[in-house]
């Protein structure tokens, strides 16, 4: 790929963390900068800010004298992350206020292409990426809005998990949709509580995705 934007440790960057989102870096896998610069079309100078900048979010690890791997997969921090995200989420939600109601179309809209059977793992993925962005839009507090974008991102190498059943898919979208119904009612204290009760119910089905994996 030919790097045009100006910054290109940020471009650099946001491609290196959608080959985690997608697979292509594999858990375990040693980043050999030489192959990564000569695929990007980049010097290795930017491609090691950016994969330093990955391992400050702990998206990739250093391992001494051997330059930058890929962390093998995590049930545990699964465990520890989707609850600080939901509640931080749930607090965005409460801030939001009466403005949570004009969000609950767009909601609904996006949910509804969950369902689409064409859809790639990925693509699903980012349109539940989507519908969480669109869930805390109105948040007005930037502090908060920066802390859940920082913590979501070190769950890109999950996004496969959206390699799950049916009813998998339908559990979450009817919880989706439960909880733009609460918006439209201006019930932001029921709605908080559905979004922590959301990523909580999820850890179930993403950690035995992580254990399901060849190690």
């Amino acid at each position: 790929m030919a790097i045009q934007r100006h910054s290109l440790r940020d471009q650099v960057r946001d491609e290196l963390a959608g080959w985690l989102a997608d697979g292509r870096l594999k858990p375990g896998q040693r980043l050999e900068e030489e192959r990564l610069a000569k695929a990007m079309g980049v010097s290795r100078t930017p491609l090691r800010e950016a994969l330093a900048s990955l391992a400050r979010d702990g998206l990739v690890e250093t391992v001494p004298n051997r330059g930058f791997h890929v962390p093998a997969l995590s049930a545990e921090l699964v465990r520890d992350l989707y609850p600080i995200i939901g509640s931080l989420e749930a607090l965005a939600v409460r801030l939001s206020g009466s403005a949570l109601r004009e969000l609950a179309a767009p909601l609904e809209e996006l949910n509804s292409r969950l369902a689409a059977a064409h859809l790639s793992p990925r693509q699903r993925s980012e349109v539940d990426r989507r519908w969480h962005n669109t869930l805390v839009s109105r948040n007005p507090n930037r502090e908060l809005s920066s802390l859940i974008e920082r913590t979501r991102r070190r769950l890109l190498p999950y996004d496969g998990a959206w390699e799950r059943s049916i009813p998998d898919v339908e559990a979450s979208r009817a919880e989706h949709s439960a909880i733009a119904a609460m918006f439209v009612e201006g019930r932001a204290e029921e709605a908080a509580e559905a979004i922590l009760k959301h990523w909580v119910r999820g850890i179930r089905t993403v950690t035995a995705w992580v254990n399901q994996r060849p190690s």
